[in-house]
């Protein structure tokens, strides 16, 4: 969803008649609200089968003019269904992915070999005479006031004479686990690097105890995110990310927040940072667990000194 918020931002502002709705997943949704682009967010739960005959009547009565297919890289028979359910004059997708068929207007796809997610949904605001630039196409969230007050509060006072350091621990999949260790050693390697840091380690909820246990050894403080928001919230407050998480990678790129971020070797070239300063580390072994630290604090540095010490939150 954060990556294709450049796309669906420039097609909504390519004329000034189009309204623009969101299909979105349960999970996703909320990671749009703000968006002053985006009229309606229909939430949809593709693994609840009783969701889907509303989910169809819905997107009938909404009568479309055009839908877009934003599954780019993997089809989806669920969004086929529900872009044929939406009855629109104009299906838009990628031309050349084996379901050409299902659509009645397609656009080429961007060639390049190892191009960023970013850029490969960025073709699709061409079906609205867009020519999408890099500024474009650059993924882009908000956060309310309430969110930015919440997220100064979670930060403390203390924030305000140092810079603000914060740590992801967690990742979707188990091949993506850092030893704790090691984001104990980053820590303290920050500490090094700014003695008046604050530092926030977020997790998933799930690893509550593992999150806590990391702050406390490395110095720092875990921070509560029981909502994605919160998490958002954290990132576009902070001046340094470190994670090995795409979602929490793509939020360091729409807030422009200095990052650096652990990947497989497989998934850095369309997922990592794109638009921000920051530093992906690539690792070429099966799992993250064999990845050596001083890689890890030699990106470190060379981010700070490029652009943490020019910026604040």
């Amino acid at each position: 969803m954060i990556v294709s918020t450049g796309v669906m931002r420039a097609i909504a502002h390519s004329h000034s008649t189009i309204t623009l709705d969101v299909l979105a997943s349960p999970a996703n949704a909320s990671i749009i609200d703000g968006a002053d682009y985006v009229d309606h967010v229909l939430v949809f739960d593709k693994k609840r089968l009783s969701s889907y005959l509303p989910a169809f009547i819905r997107l009938r009565r909404a009568r479309y003019d055009a839908v877009v297919d934003c599954m780019v890289t993997a089809p989806s028979v669920t969004t086929l269904l529900l872009i044929f359910a939406s009855g629109a004059r104009y299906r838009i997708g990628i031309a050349g992915r084996g379901n050409d068929a299902a659509f009645n207007l397609t656009v080429p796809p961007d060639a390049r070999p190892g191009a960023h997610m970013v850029d490969l949904l960025a073709p699709l605001a061409a079906a609205f005479d867009v020519d999408a630039t890099s500024v474009e196409r650059q993924p882009m969230l908000q956060i309310s006031t309430a969110e930015r007050d919440r997220a100064e509060s979670v930060w403390g006072a203390r924030a305000t004479r140092g810079r603000r350091g914060l740590i992801n621990v967690s990742a979707g999949s188990s091949e993506r686990v850092w030893p704790d260790e090691n984001y104990v050693t980053v820590m303290r390697h920050l500490r090094a690097l700014d003695a008046e840091i604050t530092l926030r380690v977020i997790g998933a909820p799930a690893e509550a105890d593992r999150t806590a246990r990391i702050a406390r050894d490395g110095g720092g403080v875990a921070a509560r995110t029981p909502g994605i928001r919160d998490a958002l919230s954290l990132v576009a407050t902070a001046d340094f990310v470190f994670t090995p998480d795409t979602s929490i990678t793509h939020a360091a790129s729409a807030f422009r927040t200095s990052a650096v971020a652990i990947f497989l070797s497989d998934k850095v070239e369309r997922w990592g940072l794109y638009g921000t300063a920051g530093e992906n580390v690539q690792h070429s072994g099966p799992t993250l667990a064999t990845l050596g630290v001083d890689r890890v604090l030699a990106a470190i540095d060379r981010v700070w000194n490029h652009a943490v010490l020019s910026r604040r939150a």
